[in-house]
């Protein structure tokens, strides 16, 4: 049988609709894909970008692997003030105003930096204690930094106290000079240099610590050159308030106000000098603990002041119970004599005096009958 044309045509037509059917269909079905994944050849194309292997990326990396590891520690860095470097920096800050006499700048940055150094210090030593039997190696890295800090701070307080001397403010130098004193030991150099700057100001009578007896002669030679220029040592001028006889001064200016009957001006001049009997009481105190096993002259020395500034105290403690007195204040008066009997002891003349006010005031009921020159109350 022949087939005719029409019909070869009719069956080749037949096969050819799937395959064009499917030819159709092909298309939409990648752009389904794509329709139901938007952005995705985008996406794709940026994770390639940053792929790894990439150069740009490989060039980040070798800038992170060359970068010092310390350099990311911010307490590290040169601008940070709580470390040994930033409190240098305050220090050499100091001394260039120092140089170009602007002491009040010097004065600040040495007082930064004497905090700073203290508060290193403090830290390194608390973390020295915490892990003192769990890691040896920790706590004495720790401690010896809290020593290194401790040092510094001494210098810079030592600076503060000179920066203070040449504003001509010897009473805000002498407790500086005498914390280097306790934390230094006068054996050593910056203690040794600080106790030379207490005689320098007149806190001190012995010129300084005799380190051997081949240094005595000079030493000697040296507290006789200086006790014949002792009118220029500063705390021995009349201006000065923090000596014995500045502390004295107040309590005559105070009597002076009391005949007056300007009793506000005597508790003021009272009180000052109260404040001031105390400190030098204190200090002389704290030297005299310094020194002893060092220097027993020293030490005795100290001790005598201690005591006679601390009878001045109770003096002036005294007098101004009587004016809080005079001004109908008792119940201001009361704890000052107290004060003065725990100090003076019953037995002693100043001691039973203040008794003797307590009994007139009626804060005791019985008199003391062991009363040396007890007086009854004179404003």
């Amino acid at each position: 049988m022949v087939s005719s044309p029409s019909r070869q045509i009719g069956l080749a037509s037949l096969f050819s609709i799937p395959a064009i059917v499917a030819l159709t269909l092909v298309p939409g079905a990648i752009a389904q894909e794509t329709s139901q994944t938007p952005g995705s050849e985008l996406e794709e194309e940026g994770t390639e970008l940053q792929d790894p292997q990439t150069p740009g990326s490989k060039l980040e990396e070798e800038a992170i692997e060359l970068q010092d590891p310390e350099d990311l520690r911010p307490l590290s860095q040169d601008t940070s003030l709580l470390s040994i470097e930033g409190g240098k920096r305050l220090m050499e800050e100091a001394q260039s105003a120092m140089e170009q006499q602007d002491y009040q700048l010097a004065t600040q940055k040495l007082q930064r930096s004497r905090e700073v150094f203290n508060q290193l210090s403090n830290f390194h030593q608390q973390i020295a204690s915490s892990f003192s039997g769990i890691n040896n190696v920790i706590a004495e890295d720790n401690r010896s930094k809290a020593l290194e800090a401790a040092q510094m701070r001494d210098g810079a307080t030592y600076e503060l106290a000179v920066a203070h001397r040449a504003q001509n403010q010897p009473e805000l130098s002498v407790p500086l000079l005498i914390q280097i004193i306790r934390s230094q030991q006068p054996t050593r150099e910056l203690g040794s240099k600080a106790y030379r700057q207490l005689f320098e100001l007149g806190f001190v009578d012995t010129a300084e610590i005799k380190k051997s007896e081949a240094q005595e002669s000079v030493a000697q030679e040296e507290e006789t050159q200086a006790q014949e220029t002792e009118d220029s040592r500063p705390l021995n001028q009349e201006t000065i308030l923090l000596s014995s006889e500045g502390g004295e001064r107040l309590m005559v200016e105070a009597r002076d106000s009391v005949g007056q009957q300007d009793y506000e001006l005597a508790t003021k001049k009272l009180q000052r000098s109260r404040e001031i009997f105390n400190q030098l009481s204190n200090f002389h105190q704290q030297l005299a603990s310094s020194f002893s096993g060092i220097n027993n002259d020293i030490a005795e020395e100290q001790r005598n002041k201690a005591l006679e500034t601390a009878q001045m105290r109770d003096r002036a403690t005294y007098e101004l119970a009587l004016v809080h007195r005079a001004k109908n204040e008792a119940e201001l008066a009361v704890p000052l004599l107290i004060q003065i009997i725990r100090s003076q002891q019953p037995t002693r003349e100043l001691g039973s005096k203040a008794y003797q006010q307590l009994f007139e005031l009626g804060f005791a009921d019985t008199p003391y009958s062991d009363a040396a020159n007890s007086t009854s109350f004179t404003p």
